[in-house]
């Protein structure tokens, strides 16, 4: 009996779960449309006035770890309405203008395939794994790192990383990832769940013969008329070879932050934006409805689902801001100096260091600050930039990529145009001269990411 009882508990709660990590993950702009989407299918769930500022001063007390939840009987959630301003604290009565602040960002393939590690990725394996794949994939979507090679850079092995792999592989854009065009093209029909041997040993064995029109040589190999060649290859011409020049073109997307960061003197003030959003309550008439005990059993039924997508829509939202809220803070705490004046002072900062502080999932941080920006008081951040990956030094400590990078790039505008800092080179000025504990492939990785060329194509001649 108890055995049966835990099983249909983890039966209810993992849609739950699913709708909560899907709402921590999402930004503003895309919550918002969620919302008004839920809003025009439940009766139950009806806007209620607009929220209050919220606003946390980094210096007062923490909020609860654990928001209160919407209440479970009909009586107490009779009027019941979610409002985000119970963390505010006593003494604080500023207001702060949230202006809908809307700009253009250009979105990146690395920046796509992190939203959807995020959402998919189950352990924190994945997601260290992962990060470090979508790292190494180039602008055309193909992955340019080997699977030892990731696997020592992360000291795991190369079966993990092989596992994560398959997992980014059935990410949009269909074909990502892939180490070679066959691979690409393979997933694709895969993805796409259209079999066919045939159209398969093509891709395998035929692209340099479909690439000259060698249909003939094609039909001989595969044992096949002619005629059965052409509309496989037109089957191919649908594949994209290329799956990430799309992203890779950047286009405009509308950015609202999820938090504001305002210096006042000394002192940072975090506003965790609201105003963008539509506060929630629950409907009055039709809790009173389910309340009356002749209430057919259909509408009863259809009422009573109503309220519980309401109320988990609820809950998932307050955990949301209550989770940004909590993880916000802790950043402006510790990249207080970069926060203030910019983003070459920031300190080296992990997903682990965070989680370890506040008592959370290291998943959990990074969902929640993945694709969310900050308005800073110089302009507009995504909060994963405050999550600079870092690397030591001779005497164990850890300075961040950002200043890694800067050394790099104040090498090579320093350098002789006619004789340019080779990638080796840069290497020995890192290691030698600044005693760091950096690889030859990490210096090239950070060049690119830099996006300065290479030395041969550097060189005046």
């Amino acid at each position: 009996m108890q055995i049966k009882q835990s099983q249909e508990l983890k039966r209810l709660l993992a849609p739950q779960l699913q709708q909560s990590l899907k709402i921590l993950t999402l930004p503003l702009s895309e919550l918002k449309n969620l919302v008004s989407q839920e809003l025009e299918a439940n009766p139950i769930l009806e806007e209620s006035r607009p929220k209050d500022t919220v606003i946390v001063k980094i210096d007062s007390q923490e909020p609860p770890e654990k928001p209160s939840d919407p209440p479970s009987t009909l009586d107490a959630i009779d009027g019941y309405f979610y409002h985000d301003s119970k963390y505010v604290s006593k003494d604080d009565t500023t207001t702060t203008d949230l202006r809908a602040t809307v700009i253009t960002k250009k979105m990146n393939l690395q920046e796509v395939l992190l939203r959807q590690l995020g959402i998919f990725s189950s352990s924190e394996d994945d997601l260290k794994i992962g990060q470090e794949i979508i790292g190494n994939i180039d602008e055309n979507g193909y992955l340019k790192a080997t699977i030892p090679e990731i696997a020592q850079t992360l000291n795991t092995t190369s079966e993990k990383v092989e596992n994560t792999l398959k997992l980014i592989q059935g990410f949009e854009p269909n074909g990502v990832a892939a180490r070679s065009i066959s691979e690409c093209l393979l997933n694709q029909l895969k993805l796409a769940k259209k079999k066919d041997l045939l159209l398969e040993k093509i891709v395998v064995c035929h692209l340099d013969d479909v690439a000259k029109k060698r249909f003939q040589k094609i039909a001989k190999s595969l044992d096949q008329p002619l005629e059965a060649i052409a509309p496989l290859v037109e089957k191919l011409s649908k594949l994209d070879p290329k799956p990430g020049r799309n992203y890779s073109l950047d286009y405009a997307q509308h950015i609202v932050p999820d938090v504001i960061i305002d210096q006042d003197d000394n002192d940072l003030a975090i506003t965790i934006n609201n105003e963008y959003m539509p506060s929630l309550r629950i409907n009055k008439i039709y809790i009173r409805m389910l309340k009356q005990k002749n209430l057919d059993k259909k509408t009863r039924e259809f009422l009573t689902q109503k309220l519980k997508n309401a109320l988990e829509l609820i809950r998932a939202i307050t955990r949301r801001q209550s989770t940004l809220r909590r993880i916000v803070n802790l950043i402006a705490q510790i990249q207080n100096e970069a926060i203030k004046r910019n983003l070459s002072h920031l300190k080296p900062l992990t997903f682990q260091d965070v989680a370890r502080n506040l008592n959370i999932h290291e998943t959990t941080v990074c969902r929640a600050i993945m694709n969310k920006y900050a308005k800073l008081p110089y302009g507009i951040v995504a909060l994963k930039d405050f999550f600079p990956s870092s690397i030591a030094n001779r005497n164990g400590e850890n300075v961040s990529s950002t200043y890694v990078k800067k050394i790099i790039k104040d090498c090579i505008d320093a350098e002789d145009r006619k004789h340019p800092l080779s990638d080796k080179k840069i290497f020995e000025i890192l290691t030698k001269d600044k005693n760091l504990n950096i690889s030859r492939r990490t210096v090239a990785k950070y060049r690119e990411e830099l996006k300065i060329l290479s030395s041969s194509f550097r060189k005046e001649r």
